[in-house]
Formats: C-alpha cells, structure tokens, sequence
C-alpha cells in the first residue's frame, strides 16, 4: 500500500512540472501558469479520490464475497440483512455528554451473521425527538462489528454523541428502529 501514495505524487509531480513547461511557453502570463497549475491539482486529487473510492469498494467486496474464518456469512447493508436479522432497540440512557443505546440483533437465519463497518459515517445513528441525528463516538467503546450466532440474538450497546435526553429511534444503515417507551 506504500506505492499508491508515491505513485500519486508521482502522477501529481509530473502532472504540475508539464504545466509549468506548457505555461513557460507563453511570456507574461500568470493566469495560464494559474490554470494549469489548478487542472493538474484538480485531476490529481480527482484521480486520488477516485483510487481511494475504488480501494475501499474493492475491500468490501471482498468482505463480503468471502465468509469469515467462522464462517459467518457477512453483511454490510440494510438490504442483506432482510429476512434474515430482526433489530429492537433494547434500551437506551444518557450518561454525561454520551448516550447508551443496547441493540438487540436477532438472527433468523441457519448460518452464523457477521454485521460489518457499522462505525462507518452514518451506518448507526440516533435520532433525537426534534429529528436531529447524533454519530456514533469515536471511542474503542464502539464495536465495527457484530457477530451473531445462527438462530440465536446478541445484546450490544452503541456509545451515541450526545447530549441526547432521550431519542425517538435509532437508525441502522437508513432503516428507523422505535425507542420503546
């Protein structure tokens, strides 16, 4: 993984020493050296986030195409988990500047489930009563993971931003899940 990033300096020095040579070209003109310079650093920042994106894709699909060690089957989407795992929110507290909330995930299936990237932006949230969303900490109290036996439930407990007094629902990849009252 080292040779991607000095490929990309690479790319992005040769792409800003070919501005310079095509600006040179022509005397007295700051707006062209200007330009160019701005299209080589637009394209290699353009190019670098389209090599990250494809990094990360790949590393997840490859996630998922493959079962685990166990043989848990990987899940990573709302979509993947229908049918197959049933989500309650257990219980929820605030705590200081955080807020608790335990999740029960509940495995339906004849093979053992592995949820994946739940620390990613988004894929957990909590959802106060006005409608305003609260990330997950960034804290080792988080699990990225959660592996659920077949047929069988596990209890975790999520770590939310907070203040929160209380929330209306927890959200796990788009799907809205009630706070019992």
């Amino acid at each position: 993984m080292t040779l991607i990033p000095a490929r990309s300096l690479l790319l992005l020095s040769g792409l800003l020493l070919s501005s310079l040579c095509l600006a040179e070209a022509e005397p007295g003109s700051e707006s062209t050296l200007k330009d160019s310079a701005k299209s080589a650093v637009s394209s290699a920042i353009s190019a670098g986030k389209n090599l990250l994106g494809g990094v990360s894709e790949g590393v997840l699909d490859g996630r998922q195409s493959a079962q685990g060690v166990d043989g848990a089957s990987i899940i990573s989407s709302r979509e993947q988990m229908k049918g197959r795992v049933d989500v309650q929110v257990l219980k929820t507290e605030a705590v200081g500047d955080s807020f608790n909330v335990t999740l029960g995930f509940k495995n339906s299936s004849d093979s053992q489930l592995r949820l994946i990237n739940l620390k990613q932006t988004g894929a957990l949230l909590a959802i106060d009563q006005d409608g305003y969303a609260n990330n997950l900490t960034a804290s080792l109290d988080n699990p990225d993971e959660v592996t659920i036996p077949a047929k069988a439930a596990v209890r975790q407990k999520f770590v939310f931003e907070g203040p929160i007094e209380s929330s209306s629902s927890v959200r796990v990849w788009g799907q809205d899940y009630s706070v019992k009252k």
